[in-house]
């Protein structure tokens, strides 16, 4: 991909974002992170390279960003351009690297009081290479959900996006990401960064739907004290490649980590669950658990799942993990249609079922209902 021959020199004033670039090297099939999601037909096309500019924000109850433009946002809520922003030095992504040396200015939020915000990203340009960055900033003891939901409407493009998070100590921040993407030559790559304080929550539920190719990295940091329950949900169909790779690191003590995957593959779907936990020598007490299960729905699916952990300390509450991958249960499949269920019907009370785990924990019946509805209209 043209734009990314990135001439390195020019970058003066991102000298140690480009040390990091030089040392990691550019994104390529070797690449363990993207080994399964399909990169180089991705970077061999050629796009026109669009970068953000401000303009003026429209009041809404909600914020709308348009190809990395804010276009509407709440008066209540502090948004600004930042020109320079810190870097989480130690992720594992080069894209999360080749985005801050590209973008012209970081869109920063500022979050002081306990607040329901929701996010509305729209990605229109066809033909066009999009790169831009979010910082999310949570005060001490400042509670956030946030609800975040895509509009695809661009073909053969490619945005690369991502969230820098800092949540203070006693700060929690709840996400639930309704990502439909139903255009089959659509591509985002997302790389994110979340950095927990001391006693800090981040909470994840992620619903990936459709047909394009994404994938979700992500880097998180956890003080003493501090928890991620991180959620996901796929259900991938045509010759999709839909995807999310972790490296969640136990930092301080008694910090906690619970992972769930749950994942729904038909035709030639291909979705990716990487997920390293990592739990350092200070972080002593801490617990590690993660869970990963697929159901393919025709031979042509292919999921690859690696939950995996590394642990350094010997004083640990918890660590557990696991991965399976298999077709319905033609028992209980056979269960329903005997009782007078149609076929397709009993597919779906099944896969429902199946997902229930992670709509429980999400605890809000409005957003179940919603999602059910898009699996319903997606099957």
């Amino acid at each position: 991909m043209k734009v990314l021959d990135i001439r390195l020199e020019e970058y003066e004033e991102k000298k140690a974002i480009v040390q990091k670039l030089r040392s990691m090297g550019l994104p390529t099939p070797k690449t363990e992170h993207y080994r399964y999601f399909g990169i180089r037909p991705i970077f061999d096309k050629d796009y026109e390279l669009v970068l953000p500019s401000a303009k003026q924000i429209e009041e809404a109850d909600h914020i709308e960003i348009v190809d990395g433009v804010v276009t509407k946002a709440p008066k209540e809520i502090y948004v600004e351009f930042l020109k320079k922003s810190s870097i989480d030095d130690s992720h594992y992504d080069q894209v999360y690297y080749i985005n801050h040396l590209l973008v012209p200015y970081i869109i920063h939020i500022e979050l002081e009081s306990d607040t329901q915000l929701k996010i509305v990203q729209k990605f229109t340009k066809n033909g066009a290479f999009v790169p831009y960055r979010i910082k999310l900033s949570i005060a001490p003891n400042t509670h956030i959900r946030l609800y975040e939901e895509f509009l695809s409407l661009a073909e053969e493009s490619l945005y690369f996006y991502g969230y820098d998070v800092d949540i203070a100590k006693d700060g929690s921040l709840k996400v639930i990401q309704n990502r439909v993407t139903n255009i089959e030559n659509f591509a985002q790559i997302g790389s994110h960064s979340i950095k927990c304080d001391e006693n800090a929550r981040f909470e994840l539920y992620t619903f990936d739907f459709g047909e394009a190719k994404t994938l979700h990295n992500y880097h998180v940091t956890l003080g003493q004290y501090a928890q991620c329950d991180a959620n996901h949900v796929i259900f991938g169909k045509q010759s999709c490649r839909l995807g999310n790779t972790f490296h969640i690191e136990n930092r301080g003590k008694e910090s906690k980590v619970s992972q769930l995957s749950r994942n729904i593959l038909k035709d030639k779907a291909r979705g990716i669950f990487d997920g390293l936990l990592i739990v350092k020598n200070p972080a002593k007490y801490s617990s590690i658990y993660q869970d990963s299960k697929t159901i393919l729905l025709n031979d042509g699916a292919f999921m690859v799942s690696k939950p995996q952990m590394e642990i350094y300390t010997e004083f640990i509450t918890e660590a557990t993990h696991g991965s399976t991958t298999g077709h319905l249960d033609e028992e209980a499949l056979f269960y329903l249609r005997q009782r007078g269920i149609a076929k397709e019907d009993a597919k779906e009370m099944l896969v429902l079922s199946f997902l229930n785990e992670i709509f429980e924990k999400l605890g809000d019946e409005e957003i179940k209902k919603e999602f059910i509805e898009l699996y319903e209209e997606q099957r």
